[in-house]
């Protein structure tokens, strides 16, 4: 499952998608009718959405038939029906072009019939659909009611769950859409998530709660985009902001108990410029490019997940808990990077925040790097850099991140700016690709975290905010407030590491 537009980008990345030695198990198939669309049917996707941000995305999506595919079903009432339509959203041109895109070596093509088309730009998009090039079969699409104008969709705790409970019982998304793809699975592993905590943290915890009801012992692994309220700068007045921070902090409480493995993220209307973004020229505030830097992260990540010789999913989460009671993991990583040249500059902490080159610190308990495009002697300094955690695990892709022609072209380089031309053939849309290394690991950061939701959690109840404003009363204040601060201490208990050297959580993998 896939929510909201920000964490949508990660499925718009696939396609186009070349690994040498085939290592990497692909569960997307090209379509005869294109060689640069691909259908979502190995793994199973749910996109996840208010209607209104599905732009021009239809369930059929030209999968099996042209035309809408929203068709209502026939009414038993056969007297006059006023009916009333908006007019279609149209496609833009990136959508339209993306069919004729070829792969095509350009030195086949005379320069005279070659001209340059106009690549995607930031300014262009208006949904995520815009620069979707994924087919997804017609079930798996959901489109959840737009909420009226005078309701509330930032931080409705309670809200969130009734939509959940209402879409499930009015269309049995669990016993009919969500079976059938487990059912077609030929060993179903688990549950991957990503959510955006604001508007669709309630309804996903209802659905993690509904899917433990089927599968107490199947994994999950949750991305967990939090609001952009910090805790600690909230004022007793801002109930808005309270809303959204006390939500987050009721995720965070949920998901200690639903999920195998939980990596809550900044939002991406926090992050600031520093030294992590000297070699990108983007705006932070531009939600197409923000996306874009955590879906790399986010792929990169869970590469190993996707490898012939994958690891299992409850094996990847275990190993990032090793005592079992803090199942959360934080995503730190720099991109592009292809060394480790100043790499405590290059790092961006996405859970949360740290001064720029904040230098070594104390190593985490246990991590896992994943890189691509790295030489062999960058990936053996990248050991020595990180050999201060007693429990690590390692996985070297030769391949670099792919970049298809929907990615922003925001590096300084200019080899990966995209310039796509025509050609007698089509659309040659110029191969591009970035190295970069993402960690998931359990350090610091997450005690900070969980403490900054604790102690806001008691600054409201001491201060006696209108509860009756924020979704729930005082007890459920105190009660998760107490929770929080268990959960912060069992980081703080663990016992020190008895100098395994890290074989106990996996062999060193290359790609």
């Amino acid at each position: 499952m896939k929510t909201r537009r920000c964490s949508s980008i990660t499925t718009s990345r696939l396609g186009r998608v070349s690994h040498q030695g085939f290592v990497i198990s692909h569960v997307m198939h090209s379509l005869p009718s294109s060689r640069f669309r691909c259908c979502c049917r190995g793994s199973r996707l749910w996109p996840t959405l208010s209607l209104a941000n599905f732009g021009s995305l239809s369930s059929s999506t030209g999968l099996y038939a042209e035309g809408d595919g929203d068709e209502p079903s026939s009414f038993v009432w056969d007297g006059a029906v006023d009916e009333i339509r908006q007019d279609r959203i149209p496609d833009i041109d990136y959508q339209t072009r993306l069919d004729e895109e070829v792969d095509e070596d350009p030195a086949e093509a005379p320069p005279d019939h070659e001209s340059l088309v106009p690549p995607l730009r930031t300014s262009d998009v208006r949904y995520w659909s815009d620069y979707n090039r994924v087919y997804y079969l017609p079930r798996s699409i959901h489109k959840l009611p737009d909420l009226a104008d005078w309701e509330a969709e930032d931080g409705d705790w309670q809200g969130g769950k009734e939509t959940f409970f209402r879409y499930n019982l009015d269309n049995a998304l669990m016993d009919d859409s969500f079976r059938l793809f487990v059912e077609e699975c030929d060993n179903f592993q688990g549950l991957q998530l990503f959510t955006d905590n604001s508007s669709f943290g309630s309804f996903a915890n209802a659905l993690l709660t509904a899917f433990r009801d089927e599968f107490p012992k199947q994994p999950t692994l949750m991305f967990a985009v939090l609001s952009d309220s910090v805790p600690e700068d909230l004022e007793v007045e801002d109930i808005r902001g309270i809303r959204k921070a006390l939500n987050d902090a009721l995720c965070l409480h949920g998901l200690n108990e639903l999920s195998t493995m939980s990596i809550p993220l900044q939002s991406p209307n926090n992050w600031v410029h520093g030294p992590w973004t000297a070699e990108l020229i983007t705006n932070l505030r531009d939600l197409h490019e923000t996306s874009a830097i955590m879906s790399a992260h986010f792929e990169t990540t869970t590469l190993p997940l996707r490898l012939k010789a994958r690891s299992p999913l409850y094996g990847f989460c275990n190993q990032l808990n090793v005592y079992g009671n803090t199942p959360f993991a934080e995503l730190s990583g720099a991109f592009p990077a292809s060394s480790i040249d100043a790499l405590d500059c290059k790092v961006h902490y996405f859970t949360m925040s740290q001064p720029n080159c904040p230098g070594r610190g104390s190593p985490p308990l246990c991590r896992r790097d994943v890189t691509r495009g790295w030489a062999e002697l960058a990936r053996r300094q990248l050991d020595d850099f990180s050999a201060g955690s007693a429990l690590r695990a390692t996985s070297h892709s030769l391949n670099e991140y792919p970049l298809p022609s929907s990615y922003p072209s925001f590096f300084r380089a200019q080899h990966s700016s995209a310039e796509p031309r025509y050609t007698p053939r089509g659309i040659l849309a110029r191969p591009r690709s970035m190295p970069m290394v993402s960690t998931l690991a359990s350090g610091t950061a997450l005690p900070r975290l969980l403490t900054q939701y604790a102690d806001f959690v008691g600054r409201c109840v001491r201060r006696k905010v209108n509860w009756g404003m924020v979704g729930i009363d005082e007890d459920e204040a105190r009660e998760l407030r107490d929770d929080l601060w268990t959960l912060r201490d069992n980081f703080g208990e663990r016992l020190e590491p008895s100098g395994d050297d890290g074989e106990g959580l996996g062999e060193d993998e290359e790609v």
